[in-house]
């Protein structure tokens, strides 16, 4: 035992502590903490990635490494205080007028004067001691009467400082870590929770009461709802922490720049405690504690939109069409080319930012910046379609047309689970902004009648009838193929009655083609974009390619917004807030507080003068030939031949 209390007194063990804790410190400042594991795989690779779990690193500040630091520290300080303090402030109380005057000429700053009237000077020279803001006291020492003078003792008082408020913040860092927590997590007395689950049905085993220690937790609520527990993320999983009191939304507020950008947002709120209700609004960077607990508004989320989904057949024939209603964060029955899924709503979004720049590339969708470059795209809808076996595609659908390239599309992207990016689909609009004129247009390339007669009107002004009849067979040809296979049919055809030199030249009359015959598919009265057959060809055939089910529209929706608010709970913060605070001060002290002691000493007509000081820096040689200057004003002239007064000025 006398063994580990030297060892924790002693200093190089402290700055060794020290020096740990530090590094640790930087490394949680630096490595994310607390994000799932598939981040640090994805980001440092598998290998590094277990090495960070198992050392604790994804977790610096609540490894159990960590607090046995701490308490280490703690303790190494505590015990240097406890040692060091009777000594300390027994020194800050002392004169030392109990020094020799053998030791007073042994300092380095001294000089002695010959007196004309010996002790009548002590008056005199007690009042300059005062006025230079020493403390002094008499005593007589060899045969003579000595005055010894300190300043500056708070110096001393600095070090106590300093070594207290390391304890405090110690001490606050552990109480803040919730040690007995990460205790009943290790023994498995608590349990973290991985399913997403209603706040009634989370077992027990992953709830906490309100009295527990301290907590970060964050939480979700719909407009118009109110929540009484908050949610706390550790690792995969989370804890469900029971608030002192409940938390309703009266109302969420948000600002948009001109761009669609947000530009701020706030929550009205009431905090409900038994009969009694608060009505608080918090804003980005404005908390309000209540309790002891700290709320912050960290962010928004959607609250349960009501939207609304159109489902299309991609071919004619295909089905009739239907209406979807359903809310953001819930799932719907569907029957899906005759197999039963379910359509889960994920993600509501009222603006949609995106870069003019990037517009007609196959990246049209980056995330644009707030500026001149930038426009608003309008509303869309996230959602996935499960099938029976569990395996989902991520689907995307945008309300209003957008522009690419000049022509208007409705936009709609799907994402496999073996892709690694979303494919969109365009589909073009008419003048109202509807795609009922590319309905229309498939169905016509569905129908046997309109296709012959599409051929028909192509070869009918040709005068060779041999030439007239080719020309029909082939467009009709064409447009059935077309209607099965989309461009690969033209492919096909190509391979097979073109050599590699002809193929490209063969393609391209087949597409005139094509085109040129789909035209006669449309009604000449409708008023459509000169590209829009060139559009709707290219659409249904990217349909066909990427095995699209159905054509899902974004018909409609009803936005209810969530606030977002982060909630702390930290008993140990005034503890290290006050440790800071001292810790402050103790440094000031330390090096800003001089601390300085001065020895009078008179028998018969003679004055010693010893001074000395804590530090010795390029100053202190001044500031005694000022005291020295004062004094021999006070008395008389030094010796003439004072040779340790002589050896100091050197």
């Amino acid at each position: 035992m006398k063994t580990l209390l030297n060892l924790l007194r002693s200093m190089r063990f402290a700055i060794a502590i020290l020096t740990v804790v530090a590094v640790a410190a930087t490394t949680g400042s630096i490595l994310e903490q607390s994000q799932p594991a598939v981040l640090y795989v994805g980001r440092y690779g598998e290998f590094w990635a277990s090495f960070f779990t198992l050392c604790g690193l994804t977790d610096v500040y609540h490894a159990w490494w960590f607090f046995a630091l701490l308490g280490f520290m703690a303790s190494s300080t505590a015990l240097c205080l406890w040692q060091n303090m009777p000594s300390m402030l027994r020194d800050m109380r002392s004169y030392r007028e109990n020094k020799s005057v053998a030791s007073l000429r042994g300092l380095q700053h001294h000089i002695e004067f010959d007196l004309d009237g010996g002790l009548p000077h002590q008056v005199g020279l007690a009042s300059y001691l005062t006025s230079q803001g020493y403390k002094y006291k008499h005593a007589l020492i060899a045969g003579g009467s000595l005055l010894a003078a300190r300043s500056g003792s708070a110096r001393r008082m600095g070090y106590l400082l300093v070594h207290g408020a390391m304890v405090l913040i110690c001490i606050g860092g552990l109480i803040d870590g919730n040690v007995l927590l990460r205790l009943k997590l290790w023994t498995g007395e608590i349990k973290l929770e991985t399913r997403d689950l209603p706040a009634d049905r989370v077992p027990a085993a992953s709830r906490l009461n309100a009295s527990n220690g301290s907590y970060r937790a964050s939480m979700n609520i719909p407009q118009g709802d109110s929540a009484h527990t908050a949610l706390i993320q550790m690792g995969e999983g989370y804890l469900q922490q029971e608030l002192p009191f409940g938390v309703r939304l009266k109302q969420f507020r948000i600002e948009h720049y001109a761009n669609g950008q947000p530009k701020d947002f706030a929550s009205d709120i009431e905090i409900i405690d038994g009969a009694h209700a608060v009505p608080v609004t918090l804003k980005v960077n404005h908390p309000f504690s209540y309790r002891g607990v700290t709320l912050f508004q960290s962010g928004f989320a959607d609250g349960g939109s009501k939207v609304g989904i159109g489902l299309l057949p991609t071919t004619a024939g295909a089905g009739q069409g239907q209406l979807i209603d359903g809310k953001i964060g819930q799932a719907a029955p569907l029957l899906l080319k005759g197999e039963p899924v379910s359509i889960e709503f994920t993600e509501l979004r009222a603006i949609n930012v995106f870069n003019k720049d990037a517009a007609g590339s196959n990246q049209w969708n980056s995330r644009g910046m707030p500026g001149d470059h930038s426009r608003d795209v309008g509303p869309s809808v996230a959602f996935r379609i499960r099938d029976s076996a569990g395996l989902s595609d991520d689907w995307l659908a945008y309300q209003r047309p957008v522009d690419i390239d000049g022509a208007q599309y409705r936009l709609l992207g799907r994402q496999q689970a073996q892709e690694a990016a979303m494919r969109y689909l365009r589909i073009p609009v008419d003048a109202n902004g509807s795609i009922a004129a590319y309905q229309q247009f498939i169905a016509a390339l569905a129908d046997e009648k309109l296709r012959a007669a599409a051929a028909k009107e192509v070869a009918a002004k040709v005068v060779d009838r041999d030439l007239a009849a080719t020309l029909e067979n082939t467009s009709l040809a064409l447009m059935e193929g077309f209607q099965r296979k989309g461009y690969r049919a033209i492919v096909e055809q190509v391979q097979a009655n073109g050599d590699s030199q002809q193929e490209i030249k063969i393609g391209q009359l087949y597409l005139q083609l094509l085109e040129r015959t789909a035209r006669h598919l449309m009604p000449t009265e409708n008023q459509l974009p000169p590209q829009f057959v060139h559009d709707a060809l290219t659409a249904y055939s990217d349909a066909l390619e990427m095995k699209l089910p159905a054509l899902f529209t974004f018909d409609n929706f009803e936005q209810h917004n969530a606030t977002g608010l982060q909630l702390t709970h930290a008993p140990g913060a005034p503890l290290v807030y006050l440790g800071a605070a001292l810790l402050a001060l103790g440094v000031m002290a330390m090096y800003f507080v001089p601390e300085r002691r001065m020895w009078l000493h008179i028998q018969g007509g003679n004055l010693l003068v010893a001074f000395s000081a804590n530090r010795h820096t390029p100053a202190l040689q001044g500031e005694f030939d000022r005291h020295v200057e004062a004094i021999a004003q006070l008395v008389c002239q030094p010796h003439t031949n004072t040779k340790p007064f002589t050896a100091a000025m050197r």
